[in-house]
């Protein structure tokens, strides 16, 4: 009842906000005041696009691309960064006429293209454009332009306000500064307003808690070219700035396997890989350092030879974690340049659904009855996900455990999934110990499956024994994975750069037969 009566006021505050947000935009399109800017030129500070243009070139060139309403190409102003990049007067022509086709179809339009985010991309793409889109206006042409951007400016500045600040992102802190430098506004409380973002946005280890490689690429960015904005709009910039960016670089760093591809974890996709080395390219003497003791997230161990990594992430119901895939207890390796065993990656898609890519079979993981570890929603945080995620490090010496358990299938199955992994510095090996623990006295007997999902580019030959696989690289390296239940080869799929391919995954079935179920496997150069 408690949480019917939240649901219905959350739904009716949701309503009362929207038609709120429609008499706004309804007012401020008709009585936009008189509009003065100090200064619109020069103000491009982007250092690195994030957006991936290649399947969506050919888009300004539709005679109606103003109407995708799905598209965020269109609905952030992301167009005319196509538009800047065809250049000349079709360029220009092109931009203009989808600006102002895009706001006399949607001014009064209360849908979420007006959220304070979507309004901050629309106000960065105009701002960071104007010297390119204005640069053969007619006088008439200049002041519609300067009246849509005062708009969306007033828009964003009247809307943020009713945002909890808590839930502000640092894009929005981004545009808050060129807003008020524009308007010829102070800017005031910078440092206390990123303090408040990053303590929100950053776990204690300075990586994003998204826990995806290009989340984490993308706060460097904004940060960077917040650090350009107040240079060069001479405000002072506070060590924090300066310090949180060099922190975040060094754990970004880690995220490389050893044959150069960034791990797949949460949502990132190996097409995106050049964005995070233009984040790190002045960076190359980043120093290493060791995963912290305790502290969950995406661990990571490498030597010489090898690097390992562990997803011990702890979902929550906010909205930070709504990229988070259903991998917990997910594993990549990596060794001597060669990638052996990974996650499935993600699709980079406008248009259609590929949630499938963060369902837990997609991962290296425990799998109980072939369902979610987390329930999956399109763009929303987990409404079911492990309420614990533990884990614990130790060391003697050369060699390591690590152990980390979720009750994710408590509800529903009534075990605990634990997996052990066991490493020796320096040795091209890593020993696996996955255990489904019964939490009731009495057995529930369930299926499980234990996936290792394997490279395309290597190939895979099971033994008589069906107790070991023989992998063989394209180096014409030779592994063995062993287990100490019988093994089967299943079919699997491998984002590459944005186009799926058709691979193979190790797969250890099995029916919970004890309490207690363990069962053992080792991967290990011959």
């Amino acid at each position: 009842m408690v949480f019917f009566q939240l649901s219905y006021l959350e739904m009716i505050k949701k309503k009362i906000y929207l038609i709120v947000r429609k008499f706004l935009l309804i007012y401020l399109s008709i009585f936009s005041g008189k509009i003065k800017f100090k200064l619109l030129s020069g103000l491009n500070f982007k250092i690195i696009d994030f957006n991936n243009y290649e399947k969506n070139k050919n888009l300004i060139f539709r005679k109606d691309f103003f109407k995708l309403e799905k598209n965020s190409l269109v609905y952030n102003f992301d167009f005319i960064n196509l538009c800047n990049k065809l250049g000349g007067k079709r360029g220009i022509e092109i931009a203009k006429f989808g600006i102002f086709n895009w706001y006399k179809a949607n001014k009064f339009k209360s849908s979420f293209v007006w959220d304070t985010e979507q309004t901050a991309k629309r106000i960065l793409n105009l701002v960071y454009n104007f010297d390119f889109i204005n640069s053969i206006s007619t006088k008439k042409d200049e002041q519609k332009l300067k009246k849509i951007l005062k708009v969306n400016i007033d828009v964003f500045d009247k809307l943020i306000f009713s945002k909890n600040f808590e839930k502000h992102s640092l894009l929005e802190l981004k545009v808050y500064i060129l807003t008020k430098f524009i308007l010829g506004n102070k800017i005031v409380n910078i440092k206390n307003k990123f303090e408040i973002i990053i303590k929100n946005h950053l776990d204690s280890f300075s990586m994003h808690k998204s826990y995806n490689a290009l989340e984490q690429a993308r706060f460097i960015n904004d940060i960077n070219e917040i650090i350009s904005m107040l240079l060069n709009l001479n405000n002072e910039v506070d060590d924090l700035f300066n310090f949180t960016k060099i922190k975040m670089e060094t754990v970004l760093a880690q995220y490389f396997h050893k044959d150069g591809s960034v791990a797949l974890f949460n949502g990132f996709g190996n097409h995106n890989i050049e964005k995070i080395k233009l984040a790190l390219s002045e960076k190359q003497n980043i120093r290493k350092i060791e995963y912290p003791e305790s502290i969950n997230g995406i661990f990571y161990f490498e030597d010489k030879l090898k690097k390992i990594f562990f997803d011990i992430v702890q979902p929550t119901n906010t909205s930070i974690s709504k990229k988070l895939s259903a991998g917990t207890l997910s594993i990549e390796f990596s060794s001597e340049k060669e990638k052996i065993i990974t996650n499935c990656g993600s699709l980079e898609k406008t248009t259609g659904d590929a949630s499938y890519l963060r369902y837990s079979a997609a991962h290296s993981t425990v799998i109980l009855e072939n369902t979610n570890i987390s329930e999956i929603r399109n763009n929303q945080p987990h409404i079911k996900f492990p309420q614990i995620v533990s884990f614990k490090k130790i060391s003697d010496g050369m060699n390591h455990a690590i152990e980390a358990s979720h009750n994710g299938y408590m509800k529903n199955y009534k075990k605990i999934v634990k997996r052990k992994i066991y490493y020796e510095e320096n040795k091209n090996s890593l020993f696996g110990e996955d255990l489904i623990i019964s939490s009731i006295s009495k057995n529930k007997e369930v299926i499980y499956h234990i996936r290792f999902h394997v490279l395309p580019n290597i190939n895979i030959t099971q033994t008589n024994s069906k107790k070991s696989v023989i992998l063989k690289t394209n180096n014409n390296s030779i592994w063995l994975f062993n287990a100490s239940k019988d093994l089967s080869l299943e079919e699997s799929v491998f984002v590459d750069k944005n186009d799926v391919k058709q691979t193979k995954q190790i797969v250890i079935k099995g029916i919970t037969k004890q309490n207690r179920e363990k069962i053992k496997w080792s991967l290990s150069k011959k």
